[in-house]
């Protein structure tokens, strides 16, 4: 009897140890909602780039050729320094992850408290099917680690983050021209 006993006393101990093992274990965490994004397209799909820093009074432009390299869009255009320009370029501008939507079918006002109205940055994309996809950049966030973006035919602004803005207002600002050797 006693046998019987501490067995089946056992039994309950091993039994409420699982149930307490069980559950006690942490919930596991929710899946994080995928970042929007402002635009897709695939980064083969771009033929010209054209981007616009209106205040600066600065812009450049653009185009890949048939040899799949980009030059830029100016008669005898040369060639980009694939060293600064990589695949980066394109694969930012196939479609930036957006850190947040900031408004739905903004107002005015809010395109202009977003710097939208007056925007830092004009972005104009041709695809090979010559399909345009132009985009604004506003105003940085009041923490400055994003900037407000917009499509031109959409009042859907966005945030993304700061250091997109900074990459492509420096192909303005030093635009990547080839080494005086690689002409």
């Amino acid at each position: 009897m006693r046998v019987r006993t501490i067995l089946v006393m056992a039994g309950i101990l091993v039994a409420l140890g699982v149930y307490f093992f069980i559950s006690s274990r942490p919930e596991p965490e929710p899946r994080p909602e995928p970042r929007p994004f402002v635009w897709s397209v695939e980064m083969t799909e771009l033929k010209t780039i054209a981007i616009n820093l209106p205040s600066e009074g600065k812009s450049e432009a653009w185009v890949k050729h048939e040899d799949k390299y980009w030059y830029f869009d100016k008669p005898d255009g040369p060639k980009v320094d694939m060293q600064r320009w990589g695949g980066g370029i394109p694969l930012l501008l196939s479609g930036p992850g957006a850190e947040r939507l900031i408004a739905e079918n903004a107002t005015d006002e809010q395109l202009e408290m977003y710097g939208l109205k007056d925007p830092q940055m004009k972005i104009n994309l041709t695809l090979e099917n010559e399909h345009t996809i132009s985009i604004e950049v506003g105003d940085p966030t009041p923490a400055g680690q994003a900037r407000y973006v917009k499509l031109v035919d959409s009042r859907d602004v966005y945030s993304v983050h700061y250091t997109w803005y900074d990459v492509l207002a420096r192909l303005v600002f030093e635009p990547p021209y080839p080494e005086p050797e690689e002409k």
